[in-house]
């Protein structure tokens, strides 16, 4: 029995009668053309009008132990654009390693300079295909902080878009985001860069940060008292469980309950000094546990049903060793995937509860 993998070709190498492997998406995530839609040539002609690079055809493969590979034409691609992203990403974090620098020093935010990096630089990474995948293989411990807040910074504004949010109230987010932990820049290093587990005092003196942040940026004219309140409220919940001020659902801000779900998700899954970064998917899950009490649910479902279209395609690392691809994430957003190994086995995690995920090897 055959088998059928995906492989990406570009637009100038697909032919009438090939089958397309994954919906082809218009910028705003609408689907414009459907996996298992038999190509035509009017199709094809489509598709170039709407500028289309590339697609995934679904190609028939005799070989089990072939199943997992990519073809030249899409390393070459991904690579590309990885890279291509990769530059820009790091250009961005030096600038916001910059800014931060001169708030620890001068203790003043530069919220022009801030504002035009949150428009000119990370904007536009909101249009870049395969974002959050991007975001996940960029991480570097060393510099967190200030990844963190680019990360943080790009995924509100993704969520934004998928919440229908204006431009200009995307654009806040963005702002918002990357502002988020500005208050950071006033805690003694030896607590930020501790390489061990904080203690109670030194856990009480990093929560400042929220006001340490309100205090910087609430006399500024330039910012939206909905940015300021993002940055003062981010690490409240829903339940009353967060800081500064314990406040619940009722006196908490839209931006700040965006802002609690992009920081969640972002610090679950990076490696810290005194915590290991988790997979995706545990992340996932753990956030669905928590969202009915601490975040607030209909945003949180509407990112993690829009985050999880990103899994598709990673290559993942399970718990008995093995490599395997993920192929099928099930109608649940906590459903664990299920996944392709390398000699072409197909295993229901969701079945197989002993097999777990214990490492994104490629997204």
């Amino acid at each position: 029995m055959a088998n059928y993998i995906k492989k990406l070709y570009t637009i100038d190498e697909v032919l009438p009668d090939m089958e397309v492997g994954e919906d082809v998406l218009t910028d705003d995530g609408k689907i414009m053309v459907s996996a298992g839609t038999i190509l035509t040539k009017n199709i094809i002609e489509g598709l170039k009008c709407w500028d289309i690079s590339a697609i995934y055809i679904r190609t028939e493969n005799d070989s089990p132990t072939e199943v997992l590979a990519i073809s030249v034409v899409e390393k070459t691609l991904l690579s590309k654009s990885q890279q291509e992203f990769t530059d820009k990403y790091n250009v961005t974090t030096n600038k916001i390693k910059k800014s931060f620098e001169t708030m620890r020093f001068f203790k003043e935010a530069p919220v022009k300079e801030m504002a035009e990096l949150a428009t000119k630089d990370l904007l536009p990474m909101l249009e870049s295909v395969g974002i959050i995948n991007y975001l996940q293989m960029t991480r570097q411990q060393d510099d967190y902080t200030f990844q963190h807040s680019a990360n943080v910074a790009v995924i509100c504004g993704l969520l934004g878009k998928w919440l229908g949010y204006t431009d200009i109230k995307t654009k806040e987010l963005v702002l918002a985001g990357l502002l988020h932990d500005i208050g950071k820049t006033q805690i003694p290093l030896n607590i930020l860069d501790k390489p061990d587990a904080l203690s109670k005092i030194e856990m009480d003196i990093m929560q400042t940060h929220t006001t340490l942040g309100y205090k910087l940026i609430k006399d500024n004219k330039e910012l939206s008292a909905n940015i300021i309140y993002g940055v003062l409220q981010h690490h409240e919940r829903m339940d009353g469980s967060g800081y500064p001020f314990q406040v619940k659902a009722d006196k908490l801000h839209q931006y700040a309950r965006i802002i609690a779900i992009a920081d969640t998700y972002d610090a679950m899954t990076s490696n810290r000094v005194y915590h290991q970064k988790e997979t995706p998917f545990l992340v996932v899950e753990t956030m669905v546990s928590e969202m009915y009490l601490k975040l607030d649910p209909q945003i949180c479902t509407v990112f993690l049903n829009n985050v999880r279209n990103y899994f598709t395609g990673n290559i993942i690392k399970l718990s008995d060793g093995r490599q395997a691809e993920v192929v099928y994430l099930g109608p649940s957003i906590a459903t664990r995937p299920t996944v392709r190994t390398q000699d072409g086995q197909f295993i229901d995690l969701e079945k197989y509860k002993n097999i777990g995920i214990v490492e994104l090897i490629e997204a």
